[in-house]
């Protein structure tokens, strides 16, 4: 017996729900067919999140045949390595359609991979992460200094965040920029731990959920404050790269600027434009990041754009870390 599983357009909130749809159901099943007959629309994030879904349905439905119907009018998604990416044999596989000026396709990065090649170059993992931030930024930027090292710090600091955090094996990454629309965005993902378990260990965060954690990991200096886990002080001194906790920070408010960013990880999303936020419910066990940003106002706002972000960051980190134990509640930033 077959089933045929209608592909929502590949839009973000289209995409949280798909992936907070129950697909129990399946398990009566012996064929399942993803149909994009109806479908026009693959946006970066959309295409990460639900590639990430459709392996976890074959993983956990391994005795289904799976197959893809009405998906090969598709060129864009197929060249940008999507149907690949979840092995279905049509188009480029994930990063092979790089070079173009415009947009990062799907890509799969191999945290053991960096690892080897940092040993290579002879330099720290986070310097390979830099340099692989540079590129992508370039590709993105096309030309305009101040979008380039914003995007650079922005790439960096999320693919940090998964080396340094996630347990993941795989950083997932694509990419668009929009000229006609002032816009560019960013999408990225892992498969890990997500962000509730990875913070959790902190005991002086309190976190009842899932929404708790996303609200405060966007706090700036949460993840960078000291505290002892397993007899140890879980904090590294003297290096450029200890982790200060301002990366999802500074994201999140660069866009704030016209643009908009969703995180979503276990049970619910974490939706922010225009200095207000919301919560959509969906089901991803990982962490899934989607920054938005509008173009013309990174340009206007330039390259000290990140510190003056950061310096606003330092005065809410230093309350924070006057709090004996944080609350999702209390956190100075969104209330």
């Amino acid at each position: 017996m077959r089933y045929n599983l209608a592909m929502p357009e590949l839009t973000a909130p289209h995409v949280l729900d798909f992936c907070n749809s129950n697909y129990d159901f399946l398990s009566d099943y012996q064929e399942l067919a993803f149909d994009y007959k109806y479908m026009s629309t693959f946006e970066p994030f959309g295409m990460l999140l639900a590639s990430s879904k459709i392996r976890s349905i074959q993983r956990q439905y391994p005795h289904l045949n799976f197959f893809d119907s009405e998906f090969k009018q598709h060129d864009y998604a197929g060249h940008m390595g999507y149907f690949k990416s979840f092995g279905q044999d049509f188009g480029k596989d994930p990063g092979e359609a790089w070079g173009s000026n415009r947009y990062i396709p799907v890509t799969r990065l191999n945290i053991k991979d960096l690892r080897i090649e940092s040993y290579q170059h002879t330099e720290e993992v986070q310097d390979t992460i830099v340099r692989k931030s540079n590129e992508c930024a370039k590709v993105l930027s096309q030309g305009k200094q101040s979008l380039y090292e914003i995007l650079s710090y922005s790439i960096r600091e999320l693919m940090r965040n998964i080396v340094e955090h996630s347990d993941s094996d795989v950083i997932w990454l694509a990419a668009q920029a929009w000229p006609s629309k002032d816009l560019v965005e960013i999408a990225i993902l892992d498969e890990g731990v997500g962000i509730k378990q990875a913070i959790d260990v902190n005991p002086n965060l309190d976190l009842d959920d899932h929404s708790d954690a996303l609200m405060v990991a966007i706090e700036p200096g949460i993840s960078g404050k000291a505290f002892k886990h397993n007899g140890k002080m879980r904090r590294q001194q003297g290096s450029k790269w200890d982790n200060s906790g301002y990366g999802l920070y500074v994201t999140s408010e660069i866009c704030q600027l016209g643009g908009n960013f969703i995180m979503c990880s276990g049970d619910s999303a974490l939706v922010m434009k225009n200095n207000d936020f919301r919560f959509l419910n969906t089901n991803f066990n990982g962490t899934a990041i989607r920054m938005r940003m509008e173009i013309s106002s990174i340009d206007r706002f330039g390259s000290s754009l990140i510190d003056k972000i950061v310096s606003k960051g330092e005065k809410k980190a230093r309350e924070n870390s006057d709090v004996s134990v944080v609350r999702a509640s209390k956190v100075s930033r969104l209330l």
